[in-house]
């Protein structure tokens, strides 16, 4: 049977350290407890993503071999020995966070803090208690086992961290996919033209529809021949209407929101009408009053089908977003996600929630300061169209900003 470290850590440390981490910290046990449901799903993640290489594997090894893994059994004793022992165990754990989290540290801090409620300087000291304990309870697994073993450990990890990871955590930590399955694009509040989707139908449909009718009356010779007839002139039909669409395409570009902001960026490929152009006319309008119910929806964010981790092809509107904001420093928003009603809606509440965040830990990667956002998920509350159909479904999954100062 394969071993779940997640559920290890749960049943011998997590209750003992939260009951000691606590006392030690100031902080109610509940909330230690709800930082380290975070935390340990954190560092597996970090420790999985750092074993993909064969340098960093080694690296684990050698930390591995650095800890006195029958003492980090002892949370009790570790904590009665007095502040000497509790703060070998933080310089201990501060070694590990730096080589797991390096420059991403910080803002690991701030997601905990966020989550559990804790001061920043208790998450902190909680990610160095909790990093020499998840260190030393991989090397009991694997002792004896070498580089071999900790691969083989790690990698069955993968669902159950994925599950465990707090909202946002991922796309902060640049985590992969860990369900190594090629990932699928989901457009949030798609649109766009569609008549490639019945051109080919339509073409066999009539072909059919003539060769039958008339292969009782006339030749089978002739009726081929109308039905090729009118295959070529609905072909034809349809290459007018591609000459048509392009003319569009083009026109379009005349419709581009152009804008150079107070801080000199020119916002880069914003529609006429779109976020950023709505943004940008309510921030700079002063008779528009903030409010609860003005949302502006994102138009050009690509999400993996069924998951949270953005795609590339998102970072340009991020970026429009990102610099809209540094040019407004007064400006703060909230950033909601939402989804349609298939599926089951605890998922559809988590994947709503995972969405806001990477978005918000995206906007502070580019520069945003953290305080002038905050992110939550709806789930398939508050549709904005119709979920019978395919077209609402498509525009109740997406991402709306509302300003919240300006």
């Amino acid at each position: 049977m394969a071993i779940n470290l997640l559920d290890l850590v749960k049943d011998q440390v997590t209750g003992q350290l939260a009951k000691q981490a606590s006392s030690f910290l100031g902080e109610s046990e509940s909330s230690v407890t709800s930082a380290l449901g975070g935390i340990f799903p954190t560092l597996l993640g970090s420790v999985i993503d750092k074993s993909s290489s064969a340098s960093g594997a080694k690296g684990l090894m050698d930390m591995i071999g650095t800890l006195d893994l029958d003492s980090l059994g002892d949370i009790a004793g570790l904590f009665g020995g007095g502040s000497s022992a509790v703060n070998s165990l933080l310089g201990s754990g501060g070694g590990i966070i730096d080589a797991l989290l390096g420059n991403k540290t910080n803002g690991v801090i701030d997601l905990i803090s966020s989550l559990a409620g804790l001061k920043k300087d208790s998450s902190s000291s909680l990610l160095k208690m909790a990093a020499p304990f998840l260190i030393g309870l991989i090397g009991k697994q694997i002792k004896g086992k070498g580089v071999s073993g900790l691969t083989d450990l790690l990698l069955g990890q993968k669902s159950s961290v994925a599950s465990a990871l707090p909202a946002g955590m991922g796309s902060l930590l640049g985590l992969a996919d860990f369900g190594g399955i090629a990932p699928k694009v989901e457009k949030v509040a798609a649109g766009g033209n569609s008549w490639l989707k019945w051109l080919l139908p339509l073409l066999l449909a009539v072909a059919l529809i003539y060769f039958w009718g008339k292969g009782c009356a006339n030749s089978a010779t002739d009726a081929a021949n109308d039905a090729m007839t009118k295959v070529e002139d609905v072909a034809t039909d349809a290459a007018n209407a591609a000459t048509d669409a392009a003319a569009n395409a083009a026109q379009s570009v005349k419709d581009f929101f152009t804008f150079k902001l107070p801080s000199g960026f020119e916002l880069v490929g914003a529609n006429k009408g779109g976020i950023e152009d709505q943004l940008v006319t309510f921030i700079q309008d002063s008779s528009k009053p903030v409010d609860k119910d003005t949302w502006f929806n994102f138009d050009r964010l690509l999400f993996e089908t069924g998951s949270a981790n953005l795609l590339p092809e998102s970072k340009e509107q991020l970026t429009n977003i990102a610099e809209i904001l540094k040019a407004f420093p007064q400006v703060t928003l909230k950033i909601g996600g939402y989804t349609d009603n298939t599926g089951d809606p605890t998922a559809n509440q988590r994947l709503s929630t995972d969405r806001a965040f990477n978005v918000m830990n995206d906007l502070v990667a580019m520069g945003v300061a953290k305080e002038r956002l905050t992110a939550e998920g709806y789930g398939d509350k508050h549709p904005v169209a119709d979920n019978s159909t395919e077209e609402g479904r498509a525009m109740n999954r997406r991402i709306a900003v509302r300003v919240t100062n300006k």
